[in-house]
């Protein structure tokens, strides 16, 4: 008898049949999905053939880099004529590959594209890496997918736009270079159009400016110095920056030969213990377009950081653009403002009071309207040597000293109500206590060596009193100034705690006497100053108004809003207590005052001194202009030996011809500002019997109380006494005011 089949469950046929009808959807949608990537890959791989059709021929053996870019300046009625011209061969000199050492090519391909050699054109590894890093930033920093190849392609292209068509449009036109090209040739281009700073394109113009030497004479070290300033050629700078440079070669660079197997262990022990010796060169072909003023150079520089700023470049791509992509500048210069101050500032003799030292020191200057447009600037007393040199007056920060008091001490004390014109604190030590060392240290002292009793801040201003802004500080506390300056006031090398937990500037030395970490600029001095000038708003400075394309399509645009950040009555009284600086003794500015037929424009100034007189700074403002001078020694620091305080002296030298011919006119003060009479001993608002009386400012809404310690006193009053005989009696004055006690009272936190 045959086995009856087994039947299934109705359960189970109904698992069955839904577990089939899934499997065969799940075949379905993969075989929709075969025949649609299929169809997508036939249509994409058409249109990259098609597109790569299209792809221009780059001739690296006629790289066309010569659009010539136009600087601006106006005219006295407003009008815009061409000031100067600059264009992408300049300080570029072409050398062939047989030239360069060996050593130079490995330096750039352990540095650029360590994978050069075996890729077509392509990193597809480090092109992942950058693009997953956009959307997913797992790297510290951002990583960048460009070959040497692709670099050479944004070079000859002028094509720096950060978007991604620009990008797969780079990719694939490298891919077509590397067919048409040996690795040889795209070297030699790429090492002969690269920037490399101080205004070099190309190895040979930068063997010649950093060691005065043909390229075929470089050694291994002196290579990567160089090579090493392609990433970023200000922070590397071989003359500015040397130790970031150093450490760049040593921590990187050299490393990653060794690994590549380029140089043997010993030639890399050679290599990290060798100390590189820039030569600036000087001959006279390395000095190109020397008619550049320091303007210009300045120009240049600020609008190749709002092209980083704006469109996501790097230092390279930013002065590649303006080099060679034929831009329109127009610039914030009086021309025939700067012609004076370059021809005024190298005349030592006349400009400069004598010193005792054997050479004269280094001395920068810069003018500014009051709202932050630069009118004028040299970087320097000696004679331009060429174009894009260090600039002291806008890239070198130096020691402020006693600069620092107006606007960070002061300003905050009268913002905040905390001090008045008159308000009287004892010039008297603070006590440092060192916990580690067990000892106590009285600071800060004077210039003058002494300490000299109870005074109104007016005039511990007007004498640059060290202690009186020290206990100021204390009250603000230096987190304050230090917030406003370097976020409000754009004082950006000062150092925040966010920067630097260990070293910044908020203490004491920093915010009250301008000791301070890295130092700042007479640029950024300028534009801080600029608030007591124009009665209490910020303006970022800047040196051009408008930068337009080749196209005349709007690239770049300087933002002139002004940001009020203090108060205009504090601006006013601030300024009205700095004039007293110069106008009157023991003003330490009064060589700043104007002469002649200008004697009558007020003058408003702070000078400045660092520690052992290394710095020595004059900033002074009027109702058309601020001006900063400084001098000093550099690279090495030491002391200027003086016979008379001589920045003061300069800046009246410089300021008072540009201010010949303008009418004298006053600042425009605030209507919420009165005068009055005050007590010298004690601050208060003086009665008639007050010994020694002086007028002063004061901000309606924080006038001191009248003062009550002379009340029915006279200066000599004669009483008898029981027995007849007769003795003079003068009742003591040691009153301050409650701001003066807590000033007097409070110990420093450092």
């Amino acid at each position: 008898m045959a086995k009856q089949k087994k039947k299934r469950s109705p359960a189970a046929r109904r698992v069955r049949w839904i577990l089939g009808t899934i499997f065969r959807a799940l075949v379905t949608v993969f075989l929709v999905c075969v025949i649609t990537g299929c169809i997508v890959g036939c249509v994409l791989t058409v249109y990259i053939l098609d597109y790569v059709g299209t792809l221009e021929d780059i001739d690296i053996r006629n790289i066309d880099l010569n659009y010539t870019s136009i600087i601006y300046a106006n005219d006295d009625e407003g009008n815009p004529y061409e000031l100067s011209r600059i264009h992408g061969d300049e300080n570029r000199i072409w050398v062939d590959y047989e030239q360069m050492p060996s050593y130079l090519t490995d330096v750039t391909i352990a540095t650029e594209d360590k994978r050069f050699l075996e890729h077509h054109g392509v990193d597809w590894k480090r092109t992942a890496a950058a693009a997953i890093n956009m959307f997913i930033p797992i790297l510290d920093r951002q990583e960048g997918g460009s070959t040497i190849t692709q670099q050479l392609i944004k070079n000859a292209t002028d094509n720096w736009a950060p978007n991604v068509e620009r990008k797969v449009k780079e990719i694939f036109s490298a891919l077509k270079l590397e067919k048409k090209y040996s690795k040889t040739d795209i070297m030699e281009a790429y090492l002969n159009v690269a920037s490399f700073g101080n205004n070099t394109n190309g190895v040979q113009a930068a063997a010649n400016l950093y060691f005065n030497k043909d390229v075929s004479e470089l050694s291994l070290v002196e290579c990567a110095a160089i090579v090493c300033t392609t990433q970023s050629p200000t922070k590397y700078d071989l003359f500015r920056n040397p130790e970031a440079n150093a450490e760049r070669r040593n921590k990187y660079i050299f490393p990653t030969m060794l690994e590549l197997g380029m140089i043997s262990q010993e030639e890399y022990e050679q290599a990290i213990n060798t100390e590189v010796r820039p030569e600036r060169s000087q001959a006279p072909g390395q000095q190109t377009n020397s008619s550049n003023t320091w303007f210009v150079d300045h120009v240049i520089e600020d609008v190749i950081d709002g092209l980083m700023e704006k469109e996501g470049m790097d230092y390279s791509s930013a002065s590649s653009m303006l080099f060679r992509s034929g831009l329109h500048i127009y610039t914030t210069v009086d021309n025939d403002m700067q012609t004076y101050l370059e021809e005024v500032y190298t005349d030592l003799e006349n400009t400069f009071p004598p010193i005792r030292n054997t050479i004269y020191p280094e001395s920068a200057f810069i003018v500014m309207d009051l709202h932050g447009q630069i009118k004028a600037v040299v970087g320097s007393n000696r004679p331009k040597q060429g174009n894009r040199w260090l600039n002291y007056a806008t890239q070198e920060p130096r020691q402020p000293g006693s600069t620092m008091k107006p606007i960070s001490a002061y300003l905050q004390g009268i913002e905040q109500d905390l001090i008045t014109w008159s308000t009287v604190i004892e010039d008297s030590p603070i006590t440092y206590k060192d916990e580690v060392a067990g000892t106590e240290t009285q600071w800060p002292v004077n210039y003058y060596g002494y300490y000299d009793g109870n005074h109104p801040c007016v005039y511990a201003l007007q004498r640059s009193i060290n202690t009186i802004p020290v206990k100021l500080m204390q009250l603000i506390g230096p987190q304050v100034s230090l917030n406003f300056l370097h976020d409000k006031c754009g004082m950006k090398n000062l150092v925040t705690p966010e920067e630097d937990p260990r070293v910044n500037d908020n203490n004491l030395s920093a915010m009250a006497i301008g000791g301070t970490t890295k130092g700042v600029t007479l640029l950024e001095l300028a534009g801080a100053y600029q608030i007591d000038a124009n009665g209490g708003t910020y303006t970022k400075p800047t040196s051009y108004t408008r930068v337009y394309d080749r196209e005349n399509s709007l690239l770049l645009e300087a933002d002139t809003t002004a940001t009020r950040v203090i108060s205009k009555e504090t601006s006013s009284i601030l300024n009205l207590m700095m004039q007293q600086v110069v106008s009157t003794a023991p003003g330490t500015g009064t060589a700043a005052r104007f002469t002649g037929d200008l004697a009558g424009m007020p003058v408003a100034g702070k000078t400045g001194t660092s520690s052992d007189n290394k710095d020595q700074w004059f900033v002074g403002i009027t109702p058309y202009y601020i001006g900063v001078t400084w001098m000093g020694y550099a690279p090495v620091a030491q002391p200027i030996n003086y016979i008379q305080f001589p920045t003061p002296i300069v800046w009246r030298n410089v300021m008072q011809p540009i201010h010949e011919g303008l009418p004298v006119i006053d600042f425009d003060y605030s209507q919420n500002i009165v005068q009055k009479q005050y007590c010298v001993e004690t601050g208060d608002l003086a009665t008639e019997d007050c010994p020694s009386q002086l007028m002063g400012w004061y901000k309606t809404t924080n006038i001191p109380d009248v003062c009550t310690e002379h009340v029915g006193v006279k200066d000599s009053e004669e009483e008898e006494d029981d027995d007849g005989s007769r003795s003079s009696s003068k009742k003591s004055s040691s009153k301050k005011s409650s701001s003066s006690s807590r000033a007097g009272n409070t110990r420093s936190r450092d």
